[in-house]
């Protein structure tokens, strides 16, 4: 018997009162309403492997609705999930079995907060170029469910361009079915894709069965809408079928369903984009239920994500507009996540949340007004290059000089390998990022985090190697051995890695900020992203040059003294960097003391981050009196 093994996972467990399996409950339910017409017409059988199935999931809808804790809820779903067996035994209509699993969807949804809308605008672009990967196998090149595979499957795969089972779909169930799978079919949960991908999958399939006709119908439609009409709300177009619509609205209201399956981002419709500034607020708001119902760890690893995946990636925005307000939010949501940690009262979790809240909406506020066209957009641009790059460009420079300074220009060729692998992987991200991946906010920082720690272990121990050269003896001796053997292939290969981690850990960032600010902004701040991005990188050609010209005029030994010292420093300023993304990313606890934060040097008022940098300098200290002591032993 079909999905007989998903009939046996129901039975087996009664803790459904949690989200993933009050989801389960909800796609097996709607399952029963959308398959009950293929089974019987007219009171009678007309499928009896599908009649057989309908009788055991509603059985076990039964048996499962009685394990619910006791609540109105749970209550008044026994009631229903009843009826519904009586319907189904009974041969009813199956108009009367989807109202029994409409009426069901929406109590199992108001009673067990259950998450019915995505955190953000579902990319339909990139849901196209999913299904391509993932589906066209079963489901088609169309989604009419004539993929190659298709024939041997049984039951077959969904046809999504049957309008009749397209009234009776939500795209909450959509959703549901691409995370849970079916068991007992070829459709298998998909865990590969992340909460986002999923639901763009779920609106990308979900209006197949549209034509750009009716969706422009709905679009005309849509726009005569007044702001409190139900039709404006996502989690009522989410969780309601087209059917019911169109009961509830007629025709029209089916039209501006179909438009809103295919342009959900009319659901997000801030000018600039603050819409992750909205993420960030609801992420907070579960992070604070989370920590109402006990749950710390899910509670610190949602306020992560609060500032990871919203915050972060509109900061260089805000910063544009009003720099003090965006430490400020920074500050609090880190102040926030320290609260969760150390077991604070609910109440002052509730405060800072508060507090939050009140500056998000400032935030809005400020840039609603500019909304993100002109010079907003040129200055974000401009200062997110000139930021990230810079690091980048002190380390390449810093390397070029040296090269040149020693007459190994040769080595070169192996520096601008590094740079050039480092442009190539960067522009491979950023096509990623658009089409096949979602990059995580923890991956980011995660990614940004070890690469900084490596370069800085990496520039502590050249810094420390020039720094030996420098006494007479000390020179002598390196010139005697030779550059040649100092400086062999393997040592070159190694410059070259280091440089292709220092600019690739900037592309990194700098391709995920410019693609948030991107579709932030209007048509007129677009073009100005690229005047911003064309002053910058002259802005850092410019700096370049002049390191480049000035540092390699000095005499070979203050050379390496000031380069060695210059690696120190981009040492401590990499390690206090590092240990700052691991901090955001949420694996290594943060604790605040009363100093100023000098981004610049890359101090953070933690002590984490503070404790390493001393620690750093500490080393350094140590082993330059070793050194120096050698030295003069030597001399001596």
């Amino acid at each position: 018997m079909k999905r007989l093994i998903a009939l046996l996972l129901l039975t087996a467990c009664p803790w459904l009162a949690n989200a993933a399996n009050v989801e389960q409950l909800i796609q097996l339910t709607d399952y029963v309403g959308v398959d009950y017409a293929g089974a019987v017409e007219n009171g009678e059988i007309i499928n009896a492997g599908e009649y057989g199935e309908m009788q055991d999931f509603s059985s076990a809808i039964v048996e499962q609705v009685a394990e619910l804790p006791p609540t109105d809820a749970s209550r008044q779903l026994a009631v229903h999930a009843s009826e519904l067996v009586q319907l189904v035994e009974g041969r009813a209509d199956a108009d009367a079995v989807k109202a029994v699993t409409a009426t069901m969807r929406q109590l199992f949804i108001s009673g067990y907060d259950v998450t019915v809308t995505p955190r953000r605008v579902p990319d339909l672009k990139a849901a196209n170029a999913l299904f391509s990967q993932q589906c066209v196998s079963c489901h088609g090149i169309s989604g009419q469910g004539d993929g190659p595979l298709a024939a041997s499957m049984e039951p077959p795969p969904t046809d999504f361009t049957d309008r009749q089972r397209y009234q009776d779909r939500t795209v909450l169930g959509l959703y549901n079915t691409i995370t849970h799978g079916l068991e007992g079919t070829a459709m298998q949960p998909y865990t590969s894709l992340d909460e986002a991908q999923r639901w763009a999958l779920a609106f990308y399939v979900g209006q197949l069965a549209t034509t750009q006709e009716e969706q422009a119908a709905g679009d005309v439609l849509f726009q005569q809408l007044e702001d409190a009409h139900p039709l404006t709300q996502l989690d009522y177009v989410s969780t309601h079928t087209p059917a019911e619509l169109n009961a509830a609205h007629g025709a029209d209201g089916v039209s501006v369903m179909a438009f809103l399956r295919g342009h959900p981002q009319e659901f997000y419709h801030t000018s600039s984009g603050t819409q992750l500034l909205e993420f960030s607020r609801l992420q907070l708001a579960e992070s604070l239920a989370a920590y109402k119902a006990g749950n710390k760890k899910a509670a610190y690893e949602l306020a992560v994500e609060a500032y990871l995946e919203g915050f972060e990636l509109m900061e260089g925005n805000i910063n544009a507009v009003d720099p003090g307000l965006r430490k400020e939010i920074e500050a609090e949501m880190t102040g926030y996540r320290n609260l969760i940690r150390k077991d604070a009262p609910l109440a002052t979790l509730e405060a800072a949340v508060q507090q939050i809240e009140a500056l998000l909406d400032a935030a809005v506020s400020k840039l609603e007004k500019t909304a993100l066209s002109g010079k907003t957009a040129f200055v974000s641009a401009l200062v997110i290059l000139l930021r990230e790059g810079l690091e980048a460009l002190l380390v390449v420079a810093a390397l070029a000089a040296f090269l040149i300074k020693t007459d190994r220009r040769d080595g070169l060729k192996y520096l601008y390998a590094g740079i050039a692998g480092a442009f190539v992987l960067g522009a491979a991200t950023w096509v990623a990022a658009n089409t096949y991946i979602d990059i995580s906010g923890a991956q980011r920082e995660l990614a940004e985090g070890f690469a900084a720690l490596f370069a800085a272990v990496v520039l502590f121990s050249v810094g420390f190697w020039m720094h030996s050269k420098t006494s007479a003896i000390q020179w002598q001796a390196f010139i005697e051995t030779s550059l040649q053997r100092h400086l062999g292939t393997g040592t070159l290969w190694g410059l070259a890695g280091l440089s292709f981690i220092a600019v690739y850990r900037e592309m990194f960032e700098v391709v995920l900020f410019y693609q948030a600010l991107w579709v932030q902004s209007s048509q007129e701040g677009q073009s100005m992203i690229f005047y911003g991005l064309l002053v910058a990188a002259a802005m850092l050609v410019i700096l370049g040059w002049l390191i480049m010209r000035y540092s390699t005029r000095l005499p070979l030994r203050q050379f390496f003294a000031v380069s060695g010292i210059f690696m120190f420093v981009l040492a401590f300023v990499f390690t206090g960097n590092g240990i700052a993304a691991l901090q955001e990313a949420g694996k290594i606890p943060l604790d605040p003391i009363n100093i100023p934060s000098i981004e610049l040097l890359g101090i953070h008022s933690n002590i984490q981050s503070t404790g390493v940098q001393l620690l750093l300098v500490v080393v350094a200290v140590v082993m330059l009196y070793i050194s120096e002591s050698g030295k003069g032993k030597t001399a001596s």
